[in-house]
């Protein structure tokens, strides 16, 4: 490649180099990524129809959405089975979770059921969420850890986009909205070669030390795991609220078709899906915290404008610049966590932090039905931004991980 293109790229390429296995690696979790991305974005990129469908208002569907994902609880377990029996079962039985519960959501009759198979999904998605990032994590060198972490990111919002590209097809009155839903079940056949092609990662070891959630809740690394936790918290309640309630906002709110909405979201996704390739890149160089303040900021700025304008370009660009800032937290974030903590809890410890994120989200969706219903959509979300700006001033607080050996002790961090 030649110097000058190089230079023109380089906040584009990893630091390091994949050799053959990382790139076969990367593949894989690349494509349970996709599926995972697809099947958890349905139910906010076909909400305007789901919701008129099982005939309920927006705060009430803010509610019913958000005590679904309060069912996130039960990945718990499966985060623990993780640093008890290895990642790689877990993570897939995570995966078919996710599955399931999306393509039940286009079966049921009453909103209750509906509610029901949210949170199966739900139950998957926080657990697929911590386990993947520790497989990635604990399989590939330091120097390209979060650039890798950056695929799977951006293979979960590929999903979501064509998730996106699906909402024509609920936009034909009667039970249409039940097509999207639905298609989710066409991820199962890819099932077989990712049960074939999932590695077991190479650092876990069963030990008669495995690791116990007291040591992660009032022990050696309570501090580190409360801070975390809280950080995804917040950055999840206010992103949950303003991504779930976009489409909504673009076609009600501004007045914009569903061809419109989808060609809008899409064109500022796309260009801000750079953000998980330039996120990861400055991760693995210029560390880990920085980078994460940098991509909560810029979610919150976009997302405020998004909400508050209703002007279409500058509409495009605060998608941009949220999708950007929303992508490059993903490697930053991710890596970060996975570093933060010793193997024998890191599964435990990045599942409980993905859960905690979602409750995070459901605390947001289920404060919609008192906010959103006194105050409006916009002042909600810039009322939950604050929460963002805590969240970045929280992370300033964590150690640098930058180049973490996974394998060596990590010490008390209270």
């Amino acid at each position: 490649m030649p110097t000058r293109l190089r230079r023109l790229l380089e906040p584009l390429l990893p630091v390091g180099r994949f050799d053959s296995q990382a790139r076969r690696f990367v593949a894989v979790m690349w494509l349970a990524g996709l599926l995972q991305g697809f099947a958890q974005s349905q139910a906010t990129a076909t909400l305007p129809f789901t919701r008129v469908g099982l005939g309920l208002s927006e705060g009430e569907m803010s509610l019913l959405l958000g005590f679904a994902r309060l069912a996130a609880f039960g990945a718990l377990p499966i985060g623990w089975l993780g640093d008890h029996i290895g990642r790689r079962r877990p993570f897939l039985w995570a995966l078919t979770l996710v599955l399931v519960g999306g393509t039940l959501a286009g079966l049921v009759v009453d909103a209750w059921q509906f509610g029901m198979a949210q949170a199966l999904l739900r139950v998957g998605t926080a657990a697929v969420s911590g386990l993947s990032v520790v497989i990635i994590a604990e399989r590939v060198p330091s120097d390209i850890r979060a650039y890798s972490i950056s695929f799977y990111g951006a293979a979960v919002s590929l999903g979501a986009g064509i998730a996106l590209m699906t909402l024509p097809l609920a936009d034909g009155g009667g039970e249409a909205w039940r097509i999207p839903h639905l298609l989710i079940a066409v991820g199962v056949l890819a099932m077989p070669l990712l049960i074939k092609k999932v590695p077991e990662s190479e650092l876990f070891e069963r030990s008669p030390h495995d690791g116990h959630w007291r040591e992660l809740v009032s022990g050696p690394h309570s501090r580190v795991f409360w801070v975390v936790g809280l950080v995804g918290f917040l950055a999840s309640a206010f992103s949950s609220v303003a991504l779930a309630f976009s489409t909504e906002r673009l076609i009600e709110g501004v007045g914009l078709t569903t061809g419109d909405t989808v060609l809008v979201s899409l064109v500022g996704g796309t260009f801000g899906g750079i953000g998980f390739f330039v996120g990861g890149h400055l991760a693995d160089s210029w560390g880990r915290r920085l980078t994460t303040v940098l991509s909560l900021l810029l979610a919150l700025s976009g997302g405020i404008v998004l909400y508050n304008t209703a002007s279409v370009p500058l509409i495009v660009g605060a998608v941009v610049v949220s999708s950007f800032g929303t992508f490059a937290f993903v490697p930053a974030g991710g890596s970060h966590r996975a570093e933060l903590f010793p193997t024998r809890l890191r599964s435990s410890a990045t599942t409980a932090a993905a859960n905690l994120a979602i409750v995070g989200s459901a605390t947001g969706l289920i404060s919609g039905i008192f906010t959103i219903e006194r105050f409006g959509l916009s002042r909600s979300v810039t009322f939950l931004g604050i929460g963002m700006l805590v969240a970045a001033g929280l992370t300033l607080t964590l150690p640098e991980t930058k180049g973490q050996d996974l394998s060596a002790p990590i010490t008390d961090r209270r």
